[in-house]
Protein backbone atom coordinates (compact mmCIF):
# COMPACT_ATOMS: atom_id res chain seq x y z
CA UNK A 1 0.00 0.00 0.00
CA UNK A 2 1.13 3.70 -0.92
CA UNK A 3 2.83 5.54 2.07
CA UNK A 4 0.04 8.28 1.77
CA UNK A 5 -2.30 6.01 2.16
CA UNK A 6 -1.61 4.53 5.06
CA UNK A 7 -0.87 7.81 6.79
CA UNK A 8 -4.79 9.05 5.17
CA UNK A 9 -6.01 5.75 7.10
CA UNK A 10 -4.37 6.95 10.00
CA UNK A 11 -5.77 10.70 10.42
CA UNK A 12 -9.12 9.73 8.28
CA UNK A 13 -9.79 6.07 8.95
CA UNK A 14 -12.05 4.45 6.30
CA UNK A 15 -16.00 3.58 7.10
CA UNK A 16 -16.90 -0.29 7.26
CA UNK A 17 -18.73 -0.34 4.47
CA UNK A 18 -15.89 2.00 2.26
CA UNK A 19 -13.20 0.55 -0.57
CA UNK A 20 -13.92 -0.05 -3.85
CA UNK A 21 -12.95 -3.84 -5.40
CA UNK A 22 -12.30 -2.28 -8.95
CA UNK A 23 -10.83 -4.83 -11.94
CA UNK A 24 -8.17 -1.99 -13.38
CA UNK A 25 -6.67 -3.81 -15.86
CA UNK A 26 -10.52 -4.11 -17.09
CA UNK A 27 -10.75 -0.17 -16.78
CA UNK A 28 -7.56 -0.08 -18.89
CA UNK A 29 -8.88 -2.33 -21.61
CA UNK A 30 -12.56 -0.44 -21.17
CA UNK A 31 -11.49 3.39 -20.75
CA UNK A 32 -7.78 3.55 -21.85
CA UNK A 33 -6.66 5.26 -18.89
CA UNK A 34 -4.00 3.62 -16.68
CA UNK A 35 -4.45 5.08 -13.22
CA UNK A 36 -1.81 6.27 -10.63
CA UNK A 37 -1.01 3.42 -7.88
CA UNK A 38 -1.79 5.77 -5.19
CA UNK A 39 -5.11 6.63 -6.55
CA UNK A 40 -5.81 2.48 -7.16
CA UNK A 41 -4.69 1.77 -3.42
CA UNK A 42 -7.06 5.03 -2.25
CA UNK A 43 -9.66 3.46 -4.25
CA UNK A 44 -9.55 0.18 -2.41
CA UNK A 45 -9.05 1.68 1.09
CA UNK A 46 -11.66 4.39 1.18
CA UNK A 47 -13.62 4.17 -2.31
CA UNK A 48 -15.88 6.79 -4.07
CA UNK A 49 -16.94 9.36 -1.23
CA UNK A 50 -16.90 12.78 -0.02
CA UNK A 51 -14.08 14.05 2.79
CA UNK A 52 -15.27 16.16 5.43
CA UNK A 53 -19.07 16.71 3.66
CA UNK A 54 -17.23 19.30 1.27
CA UNK A 55 -14.34 17.62 -1.03
CA UNK A 56 -15.75 14.44 -3.29
CA UNK A 57 -13.61 11.75 -4.70
CA UNK A 58 -14.12 10.23 -8.01
CA UNK A 59 -13.75 6.96 -9.35
CA UNK A 60 -14.40 4.44 -12.13
CA UNK A 61 -17.28 3.20 -11.87
CA UNK A 62 -17.82 0.25 -9.19
CA UNK A 63 -20.19 -2.64 -10.45
CA UNK A 64 -22.92 -1.87 -7.81
CA UNK A 65 -22.58 2.18 -8.90
CA UNK A 66 -26.02 3.04 -9.50
CA UNK A 67 -25.40 6.40 -11.83
CA UNK A 68 -23.98 7.12 -14.83
CA UNK A 69 -21.32 9.98 -14.26
CA UNK A 70 -17.66 8.73 -12.78
CA UNK A 71 -14.34 9.64 -13.40
CA UNK A 72 -14.18 8.76 -16.79
CA UNK A 73 -17.14 9.40 -18.23
CA UNK A 74 -16.69 10.47 -21.71
CA UNK A 75 -13.38 11.51 -21.38
CA UNK A 76 -10.60 9.80 -23.87
CA UNK A 77 -6.71 9.01 -22.96
CA UNK A 78 -4.77 11.03 -23.42
CA UNK A 79 -6.82 14.29 -22.72
CA UNK A 80 -6.80 16.76 -25.13
CA UNK A 81 -6.21 19.20 -21.91
CA UNK A 82 -3.76 17.34 -20.20
CA UNK A 83 -6.37 17.43 -17.50
CA UNK A 84 -8.21 14.70 -15.68
CA UNK A 85 -10.56 15.70 -12.83
CA UNK A 86 -10.37 13.25 -9.49
CA UNK A 87 -12.35 15.70 -7.10
CA UNK A 88 -14.41 18.39 -6.19
CA UNK A 89 -15.76 20.76 -3.48
CA UNK A 90 -19.22 21.81 -3.34
CA UNK A 91 -18.36 25.57 -3.23
CA UNK A 92 -16.41 25.17 -7.22
CA UNK A 93 -13.14 24.11 -6.22
CA UNK A 94 -11.85 21.53 -8.67
CA UNK A 95 -8.79 18.94 -8.50
CA UNK A 96 -7.19 17.74 -11.31
CA UNK A 97 -4.43 15.41 -12.73
CA UNK A 98 -2.15 17.00 -14.75
CA UNK A 99 -1.21 13.65 -17.19
CA UNK A 100 1.53 15.20 -19.29
CA UNK A 101 3.83 12.69 -18.33
CA UNK A 102 3.26 8.62 -19.75
CA UNK A 103 3.72 7.66 -16.22
CA UNK A 104 0.41 8.22 -14.29
CA UNK A 105 2.74 7.87 -10.89
CA UNK A 106 4.59 11.23 -12.31
CA UNK A 107 1.47 13.31 -12.62
CA UNK A 108 0.96 16.16 -10.05
CA UNK A 109 -1.78 17.66 -8.65
CA UNK A 110 -3.48 21.20 -9.79
CA UNK A 111 -6.03 23.24 -8.55
CA UNK A 112 -8.29 25.94 -9.78
CA UNK A 113 -10.89 27.75 -7.84
CA UNK A 114 -12.83 30.20 -9.36
CA UNK A 115 -12.01 33.08 -7.71
CA UNK A 116 -8.47 31.95 -7.53
CA UNK A 117 -7.49 30.42 -10.64
CA UNK A 118 -5.04 27.75 -10.83
CA UNK A 119 -2.32 26.50 -8.49
CA UNK A 120 0.18 23.41 -9.66
CA UNK A 121 1.39 21.03 -6.33
CA UNK A 122 4.50 18.66 -6.93
CA UNK A 123 2.47 15.94 -5.26
CA UNK A 124 0.41 13.04 -6.28
CA UNK A 125 -3.37 12.82 -5.87
CA UNK A 126 -2.87 11.07 -1.87
CA UNK A 127 0.11 12.60 -0.94
CA UNK A 128 -1.52 16.35 -1.77
CA UNK A 129 -4.48 15.16 0.05
CA UNK A 130 -2.36 14.06 3.20
CA UNK A 131 -0.85 17.45 3.02
CA UNK A 132 -3.61 19.49 2.33
CA UNK A 133 -5.77 17.47 5.29
CA UNK A 134 -2.77 17.90 7.82
CA UNK A 135 -2.62 21.73 7.64
CA UNK A 136 0.80 21.47 5.18
CA UNK A 137 -0.31 22.90 2.53
CA UNK A 138 -2.73 25.91 2.12
CA UNK A 139 -4.78 26.43 -0.94
CA UNK A 140 -7.01 29.01 -1.36
CA UNK A 141 -10.33 27.27 -1.51
CA UNK A 142 -13.80 28.31 -1.48
CA UNK A 143 -15.05 25.58 0.51
CA UNK A 144 -13.86 25.33 4.14
CA UNK A 145 -12.60 21.81 4.65
CA UNK A 146 -12.62 21.72 8.52
CA UNK A 147 -9.38 20.65 8.87
CA UNK A 148 -9.05 22.03 12.33
CA UNK A 149 -11.07 18.96 13.14
CA UNK A 150 -9.97 15.29 12.22
CA UNK A 151 -11.48 14.46 8.95
CA UNK A 152 -13.81 12.25 8.53
CA UNK A 153 -14.54 9.91 5.22
CA UNK A 154 -18.37 9.04 3.84
CA UNK A 155 -18.25 6.59 1.04
CA UNK A 156 -20.71 6.66 -1.92
CA UNK A 157 -22.20 3.74 -0.58
CA UNK A 158 -23.13 5.42 2.57
CA UNK A 159 -24.65 8.62 0.53
CA UNK A 160 -26.66 6.78 -1.43
CA UNK A 161 -28.32 4.75 1.52
CA UNK A 162 -28.94 8.19 3.40
CA UNK A 163 -30.60 9.82 0.10
CA UNK A 164 -32.45 5.90 0.31
CA UNK A 165 -33.83 6.51 3.47
CA UNK A 166 -34.65 10.46 3.33
CA UNK A 167 -37.13 9.38 -0.05
CA UNK A 168 -40.11 8.73 1.52
CA UNK A 169 -41.81 8.10 -1.54
CA UNK A 170 -38.72 5.74 -3.01
CA UNK A 171 -38.66 7.21 -6.12
CA UNK A 172 -34.89 7.10 -6.70
CA UNK A 173 -35.55 4.01 -8.26
CA UNK A 174 -32.20 2.03 -6.90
Amino acid sequence: MHHAVEQLLQLMPATPNGGDALDWDRVDAQFGWRLPSDYRDFVAAFGMGTINETLSIVTPPPSDYPYAHHLLYERTYPPADGLLLWGATDCADDFYWRCEDADPDRWTVAVRTRSNGWHDYPHGMTDFLLQLLSGRIKTPLNADLGIDQPPTFESWREEVQQLRESDDSGSFGY
